[in-house]
Formats: C-alpha cells, sequence, structure tokens
C-alpha cells in the first residue's frame, strides 16, 4: 500500500506541471475582422531551458507580424511564426506577441498550434483538446466593433455653361479686339462710300 502511495505521489508530481505550464493567450477573445496582438505565455517546465516556441496561424488569419522579444530571434514563414535562440528556465514564463488581421467569424473559436522546443532536443506538443494536459492556445471571436469607412465624398457637381465649348486658350482681349477692327473697318468704309457719292454729285 506504501509503494502504490509513492508511486501515485511520483506520477502526480510528473502531471502537475505538464498540466499548469500552459501557452496561454492573452487576451483570449478579439473583436471579429480586427487587427489585434495577441501575447502568448510560455513556462520552461524542464530541467533544461526551452530554446524555441513556434506557433501555427489558423487558416483566415492574415497579415501576420511575429513582434520582438529580448534575445530571441522572430521569424514568420507561411502559416509558422517562431522564436528562437532565446532561454525560458525551469519555471520562469517567456512572453511573445505577435499581431495578424483575425477573420470576420464572430463566434468562431480560432486554435492556435504551438510546440515548446528544449535544450535537450525534447518538444511538447501543446495541440491538445481544452481539457487535455497540453491544450492548444485558443481565441474566441467576439462581434466586430461594427466599424464603417466613412462613404467617399459626392463628386463635384457638373453645371454647363456657353463657354463649355470656348477653347480656354481663346484670349478675351484679343477677341475684343478683333471686332473693334471689323467695326472701325464697317466705319471707314461708310465715310469713303458717302466721300464718292458726294463728288460724283459735285
Amino acid at each position: 500500500m506504501r509503494t502504490t502511495v509513492v508511486v501515485l505521489a511520483v506520477l502526480g508530481l510528473a502531471v502537475v506541471p505538464a498540466a499548469s505550464a500552459h501557452v496561454e493567450p492573452s487576451p483570449e477573445k478579439v473583436p471579429a475582422d480586427s487587427v489585434s496582438r495577441i501575447t502568448l505565455s510560455v513556462e520552461g517546465e524542464e530541467d533544461v531551458p526551452a530554446v524555441k516556441v513556434t506557433v501555427q496561424m489558423p487558416v483566415g488569419v492574415t497579415d501576420v507580424i511575429a513582434h520582438p522579444a529580448q534575445g530571441w530571434r522572430q521569424s514568420v514563414n507561411g502559416r509558422l511564426v517562431s522564436w528562437s535562440g532565446g532561454r525560458i528556465p525551469n519555471g520562469a514564463v517567456g512572453k511573445f506577441q505577435f499581431s495578424a488581421q483575425f477573420p470576420n467569424t464572430p463566434g468562431r473559436v480560432l486554435v492556435f498550434p504551438a510546440l515548446e522546443t528544449y535544450a535537450d532536443g525534447n518538444v511538447v506538443h501543446w495541440i491538445g483538446a481544452e481539457t487535455s494536459d497540453t491544450p492548444a492556445p485558443r481565441v474566441t471571436l467576439t462581434a466586430a466593433t461594427g466599424r464603417t469607412r466613412p462613404p467617399p465624398p459626392p463628386p463635384p457637381p457638373t453645371t454647363t455653361t456657353i463657354f463649355d465649348t470656348v477653347d480656354p486658350s481663346d484670349d478675351d482681349s484679343g477677341g475684343s479686339t478683333w471686332i473693334w477692327i471689323l467695326v472701325a473697318g464697317v466705319a471707314l468704309a461708310a465715310i469713303a462710300a458717302a466721300l464718292f457719292l458726294g463728288r460724283r454729285r459735285a
């Protein structure tokens, strides 16, 4: 009986850290059709430090940006976002952030499978159900914020005037000059005709 209790105690010590050291997202809810930033809290749970964290983006999550974490190198390769080169000691928590465009599907629960790689090559797969010992991070999409784009400004009113057919390069002053020249020519012609008729009568 004593041996059984000891065995159960050892098993309990082995299981509890795995059940508590989740990869947890914050916030756990974001608006649908929004650009949001998620912080992943990753705990080290082995005697050797964790040296790499990889997260897979769900389908529909786009425009992903991995934000820098001090002492880590971030990368985005398709749907995979990774941070590597740092150290998360046993019992410590690493913080990793990414921003992305979330789909317009309110009520949908997005699953972000994650891998935590340790210095000895061991990999913990955080890809399970919520009730498992290794649950995958999950983010729920709430109702969209209702933001709307302002309507485009109305086009300027179109007016039609008689000047629409006039070449804008025409100079009004030049046109007026030609009119006065024409009037003066007609007047001079009339005077000349009168003088001619007067001479004939004389």
